[in-house]
Formats: structure tokens, sequence, C-alpha cells
């Protein structure tokens, strides 16, 4: 590997000369019968999936503005002992910017005008209409209900006679193509609730955000009419102190974790009636699990649950926390050396159960510990909306109402619905 330095200016070089690649969402697959590495952006300026030979993709690590394209090509060299032509490391480069990838002067522009678009709009777009689900009214509500008449879905079945209690509701944020049954578990439940006055949506962000939380002041957009955001309680956070928290509110833009339960709340909401949220962006508790130390030992953590119990207090009304949440990530698609076989996914099934008793019981505490044990080994994709939820809503009693797993050997996910009540 070549001299490392400081990254030069772009008065000091050449583009591309000390390539540097954003941060950037990475997984195997298998294209045309060969492995590749698939690259994809994680905050969605860029859309496209750019797919890169193993041999490529052994070198991306110097993609890091301080190595330059001699160095890299002299990596290459050290390790496969043949020569990788600088016009064929350009290529690749060159590549990676037409599809934005690159921290680059092209990206630079492509960010200041996505920004300001996103921070002029009075709303938030819907990100996955069209993608994850039908553009078309008719056709997504269609879709929706399906869920709930499918196999694995309720079916007929009323609410509990507990619905009227529900505090707060753990559900998947997983694509409804696979996990669209699970949803309507919990949904179903929730038909049992007596009017709602707003849905406190504590969403798992999957991109970079540099606080804690991310909070949004704007209205989200659906096929099936608009989600308004509960613009009085958000002015009540700001005022006691979570102001900070809307400098991320670019987050939204892209992030499904929200948009797919405003879809289905709008869906199971009487036409006429509103549908009030206050969407919340959760960031990983990486560095806590890292530390060996609680979020009930973290003083931002707590003092947000101050604001949000004072908010919700002083708004009145009832509010129903929903904790936007999957649960293990598994399989070398998201980092483990091997396929799944038929027993791991069972011991994964057993690990998910006994988190989710700890749920059950609304053991925030407990639940952090079971993931923080050996590390987050399982990429639980929910902790903090859930350890959230739990803190937010002293429940006296909770049920599972639905676990699934969407079993793949290259990259399974589970997850479930859970009932919390007061």
């Amino acid at each position: 590997m070549g001299e490392s330095r400081s990254a030069p200016t772009a008065k000091d070089t050449e583009p591309f000369e000390y390539p540097c690649l954003r941060a950037v969402e990475a997984f195997p697959a298998e294209v045309g019968g060969r492995q590749v590495l698939c690259l994809r952006d994680p905050q969605q300026y860029s859309e496209a999936v750019v797919y890169v030979p193993g041999e490529t993709a052994s070198i991306l690590g110097l993609f890091d503005g301080e190595h330059s394209l001699l160095d890299i090509q002299a990596a290459f060299a050290r390790r496969f002992g043949s020569l990788l032509f600088r016009e064929q490391l350009l290529e690749v480069i060159r590549s990676l910017d037409e599809n934005l990838l690159l921290d680059s002067p092209r990206f630079a522009a492509h960010r200041r005008q996505i920004e300001a678009a996103f921070q002029a709009a009075p709303s938030r777009p819907a990100a996955l209409a069209g993608k994850s689900y039908p553009v078309e009214s008719m056709a997504l509500r269609e879709t929706l209900d399906h869920f709930f008449t499918h196999p694995e879905g309720p079916g007929d079945r009323p609410p509990s006679p507990d619905a009227a209690r529900i505090g707060a509701l753990v559900l998947p944020h997983i694509d409804y193509a696979r996990g669209g049954p699970c949803y309507a578990w919990g949904y179903r439940e929730a038909a049992g609730l007596p009017e709602v006055d707003r849905w406190l949506i504590l969403g798992t962000v999957h991109a970079p955000i540099r606080r804690p939380f991310a909070l949004s002041r704007k209205d989200f957009e659906t096929p099936i009419g608009t989600v308004a955001v509960d613009h009085e309680f958000l002015g009540q956070l700001v005022a006691g102190g979570a102001g900070a928290y809307l400098e991320d509110e670019f987050a939204h833009r892209g992030e499904h974790s929200i948009e797919l339960q405003a879809v289905f709340l709008r869906h199971v909401t009487a036409a006429g009636r509103p549908v009030r949220i206050i969407p919340i962006l959760c960031g990983s508790m990486h560095r806590l699990i890292a530390d060996r130390r609680s979020p009930a030992a973290d003083p931002e953590i707590q003092q947000f649950l101050t604001i949000l119990r004072e908010a919700t207090e002083s708004a009145g009304g009832r509010t129903i926390v929903l904790a936007s949440a999957d649960l293990a990530h598994i399989g070398p698609r998201f980092g483990d050396p091997h396929r799944l076989s038929a027993g791991q996914l069972r011991e994964a099934a057993d690990a998910d159960r006994q988190l989710l008793t700890a749920v059950e019981t609304g053991d925030a505490e407990e639940v952090f510990r079971l993931v923080a044990r050996d590390g987050d080994r399982r990429r639980i994709c929910g902790l903090a909306p859930i350890y959230l939820a739990l803190r937010l809503v002293p429940a006296s009693s909770g049920r599972l109402l639905r676990y699934g797993q969407w079993a793949d050997p290259q990259g399974t996910v589970t997850f479930a619905a859970v009932a919390l009540y007061r």
C-alpha cells in the first residue's frame, strides 16, 4: 500500500487522482453467475445500485481520499500479481462518480440541489410509491387489504378485548411484499382503539445522522392522502429543547421506516378523519453497546425522553407510540461468512422469542441487555425505537401478535408485531 497522506485540494491534483468513496452500503450478490459486491447509497442521493467485480471490490478500501491512483495500482499489483492500468482504474472511478457514489464536485453540486429542493418543499413526497407499493390509489388499497386476508394475515378475527388499552405497538418496517401480513396483525389490533389524536412514530434511520434523533416538520404525502404532522405537538418538543433534532430533517427524505407506517395508517383510518403523526427517526445505539453502557445512563437520551413525556402530557388526548422496527439481519448479505441453514433460522427464531418476551413485559433494559451481550451480532434493526417505546409507555402487559421471517440463505430478516397495553 502506498504512503498515506492528507487529502489534497482540487487545486493540488487532477480530478479523481485521489478518489474518495462516500459512506455507501455494500453487500455481496451473484449477478450473471459471478460474485459481485453491490454498492448502494443509504442516504438516497443516488438511486443507483452499482455492481463491482471481486478484484475491484478488494481495493475500494483505498478510495479514501488519501491514496492516489498510483497507490491503488501498486496495492492491486501486490495483491494479484497483475497490472491494473490507469485507464481501467479511471473507468471504475468515473462509473462510481456518474452514479454519485464518490465524494466529488459532481456529487457536491447534486447534493446542494437535492437538499435545497427538499427544504423548500411544503411536504415530504412518497419516496417509495411505484417502487415498494403501487402509486395508484385503488391498487394500493387493494394491496393493503390483501394483507389482512392473506393466509398469514389476521383474516376476519376482531381486535382483542384489550385493544382499547393499547399504549404502543411494535411493527415491522420491512417492505410490504415480504412483511405485509405482519403489519396487518398490528393494525387489526389497533382497530380496537378509540379515536387516536396522534401517532408518535419512532422509526429506525438507515443512514448516518449527526445526532441521536431526527425530527421533521413536513407532512407525509401518500397516494391515498396526506398524513399530517401534529405541528402543535412538534412545537412543544422544540420549545422543550428538542429543536436541535431538526438539523437532520433531510434524513426523512428517503427513509422508509416511517413512510410505510404513514401509508398503512392513512389506509386504516376512516375517510374524512385526519391522521396526525410525530415522525422521529432514531439513530444507532452501537456506541452504547461498544461502551457496555445502558441508554439509561446516557444524558441526551434521558433528556429527550423527558421532553417527549412532557409534550405528551401537555398535549392531552390520546397519543399512541409506534416503534417501526425490524429484528435480526443475518446471512452473507449482512456480513456473515456463510449461507444460513434451517438450524440457524430456528436459532434466530429462539433468540428473537427471548427478545420479544422482554418486549411483552415492557422491560426496556432487558431488551438492551439481550442485544448488547453479544455486541449485536444479529444486527437488530430497531433496538432504539423499541427501547424508547418501552420507556415512554409503562405497559401493564404486552402480546406478541405475529412473528415472521423472510428466510433467504443469503440474507434473512426477522420481524414481529407486538401490542403493549396500558
